[in-house]
């Protein structure tokens, strides 16, 4: 079985965006390789695995792009969770893989892959699913987290959990070893649903509080989530957050450069898990800013991202595999770098004003604004009317219409079991 079969598995008449192809060239100074990037739909997709048919070195995104650019925020439709498998670096043959990988599944700690592929030097993992939009983002990424935890220790690649990740394309050669990729097993009859998957391996369900305190009585193993955000979403809008406050002061962040740069390379790496497309959306927006800090500066803040991003991993995958997490109340104990909204708010030195165009970094008085503004909403009828202003409204309606029948005030508020001082301060106004 080879890129044929790969590609009927992946991609159908449902696939919708772009599907984008690279191949690196030939050259022999590695360091100078150059890439051809092919991007297609998926009606032109065998054109072009044909052509590169037993070439060196070709990839292939598993996931869509809304536009011809391969970035986590371009993504148009997730049609498979993978992994990239690095056996060979600790020993382990690619069939003893493939057979634990398998004794996993039958232990419920993983769901079972619907295709697998030599890459070369290991093995490609693939989940086969039920295609979602980019607004599923937390969720894909929170499973896609999950499975790469529990193949950790087997030589899961912690870059391949980026969505926009390229993997090795069947009936193509990896330059490394000289070895054909090619598919070992498929399953075209198994497709899964995300969130079927979510409920089974994340124990998953809402709840009021994200994080278990030290002073809870009744110790919790399932996932929470608090009424707007999980820890996922909640990193992936404080980054849109800090875009937000950057274009607020136009990119002029002389004095907050640092922590700015920090918060959005950690933020973006909970979804951007590649480095090198990691350090180039972080320069991007440094070289942005009126006064950018030095390259040498942006990278020093970029070597320490890696390890919590893993730290985070652990923790939250741990929390979800059933492990007992304790947090103190000021989030010591939690893993990654975990910022309050005070703290964000004084070091990055938001204004009240700036706060009212942010989602998740906000005040106190933010807070209970936007409460008081949802409460009163919610007491307003489709009229835009309170209940009281509704019952004034309907009662002047019957005033009126008995006062066309010809009826004395002394009548009308007989009829309407009143006062007739109600009635004429009524018809007064």
């Amino acid at each position: 079985m080879g890129m044929k079969e790969f590609c009927d598995h992946l991609y159908d008449d449902s696939t919708d965006g772009y599907i984008q192809v690279l191949k690196l060239n030939d050259e022999k100074n590695k360091s100078e390789r150059t890439i051809k990037i092919y991007n297609t739909r998926h009606e032109g997709l065998k054109d072009i695995v044909e052509e590169l048919h037993e070439q060196n070195d070709v990839f292939v995104a598993p996931n869509t792009m809304y536009i011809p650019k391969r970035r986590v925020e371009n993504i148009r439709q997730f049609r498979s969770l993978f992994q990239d498998i690095d056996c060979e670096n600790l020993g382990l043959e690619k069939a003893e893989t493939v057979y634990l990988i398998w004794e996993l599944y039958l232990e419920g700690k993983i769901p079972k892959p619907t295709m697998v592929t030599d890459s070369g030097r290991g093995v490609h993992l693939y989940w086969r699913i039920k295609n979602a939009p980019y607004g599923a983002l937390n969720t894909w990424q929170e499973l896609q987290d999950y499975i790469y935890y529990n193949l950790k220790h087997l030589g899961a690649d912690r870059q391949a959990t980026d969505s926009a990740r390229v993997l090795r394309l069947p009936g193509t050669i990896n330059s490394k070893n000289q070895v054909n990729c090619k598919v070992l097993y498929i399953d075209d009859d198994l497709e899964y649903s995300m969130y079927d998957l979510r409920e089974q391996y994340l124990n998953y369900r809402p709840k009021s509080y994200q994080l278990q305190m030290q002073d809870t009585k009744v110790v919790e193993n399932k996932v929470v989530s608090n009424r707007f955000f999980n820890s996922y979403s909640l990193h992936m809008q404080r980054a849109n957050d800090l875009q937000t406050l950057c274009r607020l002061r136009h990119f002029d962040m002389k004095g907050y450069r640092n922590m700015a740069i920090h918060c959005y390379a950690y933020w973006k790496g909970i979804y951007v898990r590649d480095q090198y497309e990691l350090e180039k959306e972080v320069i991007e927006l440094n070289n942005a800013f009126k006064e950018p800090l030095k390259e040498t500066e942006v990278k020093a803040v970029l070597r320490c991202i890696p390890k919590a991003i893993e730290k985070f991993i652990a923790y939250e995958q741990g929390l979800r595999s059933g492990e007992k997490k304790r947090v103190s109340k000021g989030m010591r104990d939690k893993e990654g770098y975990w910022y309050k909204n005070t703290t964000l708010i004084e070091r990055l030195g938001i204004t009240a004003n700036e706060q009212k165009h942010m989602k998740t970094i906000i005040g106190t008085d933010e807070k209970y604004e936007r409460n008081n503004e949802r409460r009163r909403a919610e007491r307003r009828n489709k009229s835009g009317l309170t209940k009281k202003q509704q019952e004034l409204a309907d009662f002047k309606l019957q005033v009126s219409r008995l006062k066309e029948q010809g009826l004395s005030n002394r009548a009308v508020a007989k009829e309407l079991n009143c006062s007739e001082y109600k009635i004429r301060s009524l018809l007064k106004k």
